[in-house]
C-alpha cells in the first residue's frame, strides 16, 4: 500500500474492500496520500504526492460524464467514472462509482471507487437510478394530469372523445414503465422469439412519431430476423424520435433549421448484417458521440436522457451492437450490425 503507513492514515482505507484512495490539498491542488492495496491492484500503483488528477490520467481513470476528474473531487456526489488502463482491464470491471468522502476539517478526504452493479453481464447499461426516477415522475404525472383531467370532463359530458385521451394517456403510461423496465430489469421484458421483418417494422414504427414534417426513406430491403417485434419496435421510434427532434434544430441548438428533416434506413453493405438509421440534421458532435447512449445524457432540457440508452439496451439484449457516427450529409447515422438473418 503506497503512503506513509496505516498508524498514520486517519480514514484507515486499507480496511476498505474496493480501491480507495487518501488525499488532500496544497496551494489548491488536491495531492495523494496514500492508496490501498485494492486500487493498486485494480488501476495500478502510485506514487504519493502526485496530483491526484495526474495520477489518475496516467491509470486511464476518467470520468465518464465531466470534462476533468477536478470535477469528481468537487463533487458533492457519486460520479461515474471508466478505467481504462491495462491493470484494470486485468482486474474485470470497468465502470465505478467515485465518491469522495471527506475525514475531517483538516482538509484529508478519501476517494473511494464502487463497481457498478452487473458491470460486465451481457446487455448491461449504466443506470443513474436517481435520474431514471426522476424522469418517471416527471413523465408520468403529465399523462396522469390528462388522465384525470379527461376523465372528469367524460363524466360530466358523456363525449367518448374525453374517455379515447383517457385511454391513450394510458398507453403512454405504460410505454413509460415499460422502457424504465427495459433499462431495469432485461431479459425480463425482452424476448427475441418470433420471425422479424426489420423494413415492416420500422415503416410501423414511422408512423407512431409525430414527425412534422419529416420524411421517412427506406432505402433498401432490411433483413428479417429472429426478434422481438414490439422491442424493435421501441427501437426505431426511438431512433426516429431522436432524429426529428434533435434534426429539427441548428447547429447551436439555439436556432430552428428551415429545413425539414430526411430520416433514412437501409441495409449496411459489404460483409456486415444489420442496418443504418440515418438523418439530414445538425449531428453529434464527435466528442459526445460516445456518451449518447448512458442514461441520463440529453443536450435538451426537456429530454429525459432515456430514448438512446434503451436503443442500446434493446440491441445488446438482441446481441446486436450499436454504433454513433456522422451521416454523409452530416447529421447522425447509427449502424446496428450483429444480426442474424432468417434462411430464406
Amino acid at each position: 500500500m503506497t503512503g506513509d503507513g496505516a498508524d498514520a492514515d486517519p480514514i484507515r482505507i486499507e480496511r476498505w474492500p474496493d480501491p480507495a484512495c487518501r488525499f488532500g490539498f496544497e496551494d489548491g491542488t488536491a495531492l495523494l496520500r496514500a492508496v490501498n492495496d485494492p486500487f493498486e491492484a485494480t488501476f495500478g500503483p502510485v506514487t504519493a504526492g502526485q496530483p491526484v488528477a495526474a495520477a489518475m490520467a496516467d491509470l486511464g481513470v476518467t470520468p465518464v460524464s465531466t470534462d476533468g476528474f477536478e470535477a469528481v473531487l468537487s463533487s458533492d456526489g457519486p460520479v461515474r467514472v471508466r478505467a481504462d488502463g491495462d491493470a484494470a482491464a486485468d482486474s474485470g470491471a470497468k465502470r465505478y462509482l467515485a465518491r469522495v468522502v471527506p475525514s475531517d476539517p483538516d482538509g484529508e478526504a478519501v476517494l473511494a471507487f464502487v463497481p457498478r452493479p452487473g458491470e460486465g453481464d451481457e446487455g448491461s447499461v449504466d443506470i443513474d437510478v436517481d435520474h431514471v426516477a426522476s424522469v418517471v415522475s416527471h413523465d408520468l404525472r403529465n399523462p396522469l394530469d390528462v388522465a384525470t383531467a379527461r376523465l372528469r370532463a367524460g363524466r360530466e359530458t358523456g363525449d367518448d372523445d374525453h374517455f379515447e385521451r383517457v385511454a391513450a394517456a394510458h398507453d403512454r403510461m405504460e410505454r413509460i414503465i415499460r422502457d424504465v423496465l427495459t433499462l431495469a430489469r432485461g431479459r425480463d421484458v425482452v424476448d427475441p422469439d418470433e420471425t422479424v421483418a426489420l423494413d415492416v417494422v420500422a415503416e410501423d414504427a414511422w408512423e407512431t412519431v409525430e414527425t412534422a414534417d419529416a420524411t421517412l426513406t427506406v432505402d433498401g430491403s432490411l433483413p428479417t430476423t429472429t426478434a422481438d417485434a414490439d422491442r424493435v419496435g421501441r427501437l426505431f421510434e426511438n431512433l426516429f424520435r431522436n432524429a426529428v427532434e434533435h434534426g429539427s434544430t441548428g447547429p447551436d441548438e439555439a436556432t430552428e433549421s428551415t429545413d425539414a428533416v430526411t430520416v433514412t434506413v437501409g441495409p449496411l453493405g459489404g460483409t456486415r448484417t444489420g442496418f443504418y438509421v440515418e438523418d439530414d440534421g445538425p449531428g453529434i458532435p464527435e466528442t459526445d458521440r460516445e456518451r449518447v447512449f448512458e442514461p441520463g445524457y440529453s443536450t435538451d432540457d426537456h429530454g429525459t436522457g432515456l430514448g438512446l440508452a434503451i436503443v442500446a439496451r434493446i440491441a445488446a439484449l438482441h446481441g446486436w451492437s450499436i454504433a454513433v457516427g456522422e451521416s454523409t450529409s452530416g447529421g447522425v447515422r447509427f449502424e446496428v450490425t450483429g444480426i442474424e438473418p432468417e434462411s430464406p
